[in-house]
């Protein structure tokens, strides 16, 4: 016969095994099924219940303090996203989405637009203020942040915009072929212009940059 002590201890975990996932609804749902351990101890959920929720495949763990939701579907973006939440472990979706001080940049601001043939193998960001990360990722300092202009939300990231990341891959000195194959993309599918460029670079040669990615 179970013991009273025992019989509570099944139903805590029944209970801690059914309920994970929608103590966190709110969150992960904002974050396509994303959420920190501090998002999660905000909402009451101590580590045992995560690492339970781990052992019952209901969540799974991405690196340290960052977890997503089973079933929540393939995302591309899978590394960047983790880097950005840990990152930003503390900060709640709507403050990282409209008030930001970290946003994805340079490359991976390339890939997420989905414009020219990039490879960010390490995250790159603009941030606020210095950050010590505890993974491999690029970060340039700006305390000033970014202009409203100069930003925008793409596939759930804060990113820099279209012509603040042509102006960012030609700072970096980049392939002068791959940048013009951001360009091109970018105009074909009309998120830019070509005075816009040109006003944002007027050292550049916009046109000989996408003459460059079409040989």
């Amino acid at each position: 016969m179970l013991r009273l002590s025992h019989l509570l201890c099944i139903m805590q975990h029944m209970k801690v095994r059914l309920h994970v996932p929608s103590r966190l609804e709110d969150v992960a749902e904002a974050q396509q099924g994303y959420f920190t351990a501090a998002q999660a101890a905000a909402a009451g959920l101590r580590g045992a219940e995560l690492e339970r929720g781990v052992q019952y495949r209901q969540i799974r763990r991405l690196g340290s303090g960052v977890y997503r939701v089973v079933g929540a579907g393939f995302d591309r973006h899978e590394t960047l996203r983790v880097a950005w939440l840990r990152l930003t472990h503390d900060v709640g979706p709507l403050d990282r989405l409209y008030g930001p001080s970290l946003w994805v940049a340079g490359r991976s601001a390339a890939i997420v637009h989905g414009f020219g043939d990039f490879i960010a193998d390490v995250p790159e960001f603009i941030s606020t203020r210095r950050r010590q990360p505890r993974m491999s990722v690029s970060i340039a300092v700006r305390r000033d942040g970014l202009r409203d202009e100069e930003w925008g939300i793409e596939d759930g990231f804060v990113l820099t915009s279209v012509v603040r990341t042509f102006t960012d891959l030609v700072a970096a000195h980049l392939d002068g072929g791959h940048i013009g194959g951001f360009v091109r993309d970018a105009m074909n599918a009309r998120a830019v212009q070509l005075h816009e460029l040109e006003e944002a670079a007027p050292a550049v040669d916009v046109n000989a940059l996408v003459a460059m990615a079409e040989k």
